[in-house]
């Protein structure tokens, strides 16, 4: 290793039955043996664990050049090395050999090079050593390379394995133990159609793998506008929205548990705002509003609340549960749906604890403009 500087009882129990779905184990974590520097790593690799992984920039390739969204659905090992370090040279023969017994049953090889040295050499060694893996030469940063910066790069080489939903599950392993982490990876169930196009893993979600198809079907579609009448306190105009991360979360007055969610929102409402992030809150049409507005009198709350007013179709069909619930297909409360900068619906019916991260990684991505000012967005 070489170190460098760098609403009602119906409702209530509905969600119950959600929640309880989705209160399923958490990956067992990997032996601290299996890192260089054991149980004292980085903790800056530490908290890429159990997190989506970050989309990584190439100058150029060497071999077919891909993405973590092109490999969703399979393991996938990073290796972030150099021609200049010696123990990633030392490392080669291993990853070869990795490559040749596990890239029929689900697992692709990158090799990431550092961005600021030797990488004018990597085609001659990719040459003289075989290799059988795609290499990127990380694009230039301002300390070192931007995916060596995404990935919190602190030593050479630097092993990355992420599993099939698109999570880091180890962040530093050393050479001998990569394969055992690729082992369990790839022993575990493989994900559904729907899980491996997925941006975030079935764990970020109210039911998991059993999160409703409706919901699933709205990531990636533009966000239908918020718009009404009934509001406590100062309401939410579209330019509000525009270029902002945008958080929509229905609940109701109603239902114990989508009260207890609200109290979970609160303190992360308070520190996400004060980074520019909008929050929403839309209140079931079929609730009291004189309850919404006795519960966020009693709570204190900051939050804007729109009363989701329950109004006709065209033909004159109600729509009981209010058009923005209908719109959004929100069928059950609470439930938070999340948008990018640019209005189009990134994850639906996120867990509140999962919450934070997801808005954390849209407000990291870059904007049209190259920048990650959501004010500078046209």
């Amino acid at each position: 290793m070489i170190t460098r500087s760098r609403t009602s009882i119906r409702l209530a129990f509905a969600a119950t039955l959600v929640f309880a779905h989705a209160a399923s184990a958490q990956p067992k974590p990997f032996p601290d043996d299996y890192f260089f520097e054991g149980a004292q790593r980085p903790e800056q690799l530490k908290s890429l664990e159990e997190k989506p992984a970050p989309a990584f920039t190439a100058e150029s390739w060497i071999g077919s050049a891909t993405s973590l969204k092109d490999q969703r659905g399979k393991v996938v090992v990073i290796d972030f090395w150099a021609t200049w370090c010696g123990p990633c040279m030392a490392s080669i023969p291993h990853n070869i050999d990795l490559v040749k017994k596990y890239a029929d049953k689900g697992m692709t090889f990158i090799a990431i090079h550092d961005a600021n040295n030797g990488s004018d050499k990597a085609p001659d060694v990719v040459k003289e050593k075989g290799i059988n893996y795609t290499i990127a030469i990380d694009k230039k940063g301002k300390d070192q390379g931007l995916s060596a910066t995404e990935y919190k790069v602190q030593f050479w080489p630097t092993y990355i394995v992420i599993d099939r939903a698109g999570l880091v599950r180890a962040a530093g392993l050393t050479p001998n133990h990569v394969e055992d982490v690729v082992k369990v990876l790839l022993a575990e169930a493989p994900a559904t159609a729907s899980a491996a196009t997925a941006e975030f893993g079935p764990e970020f979600y109210y039911g998991a793998e059993s999160r409703p198809s409706s919901l699933k079907a709205l990531e990636g579609t533009p966000a239908k506008p918020i718009t009404g009448a009934t509001w406590l306190s100062k309401p939410v105009v579209e330019n509000d929205m525009k270029g902002n991360v945008t958080v929509v979360h229905f609940l109701s007055p109603a239902s114990a548990v989508s009260l207890r969610e609200l109290d979970k929102l609160a303190p992360i409402e308070k520190d996400l705002s004060s980074q520019g992030v909008i929050f929403v809150g839309i209140c079931d049409g079929r609730a009291s509003w004189d309850r919404m507005k006795k519960e966020a009198e009693s709570r204190k709350l900051a939050l804007p609340i729109l009363h989701d007013t329950p109004a006709t179709k065209d033909n004159g069909a109600l729509v009981p549960r209010g058009p923005i619930a209908s719109n959004f297909a929100v069928n059950f409360y609470p439930a938070t749906i999340i948008l990018d900068r640019t209005g189009k619906v990134r994850a639906a019916g996120v867990r509140t604890d999962k919450l934070k991260t997801v808005v954390d990684k849209l407000l990291a991505e870059r904007v049209p403009d190259g920048s990650t000012d959501p004010k500078r967005v046209p």
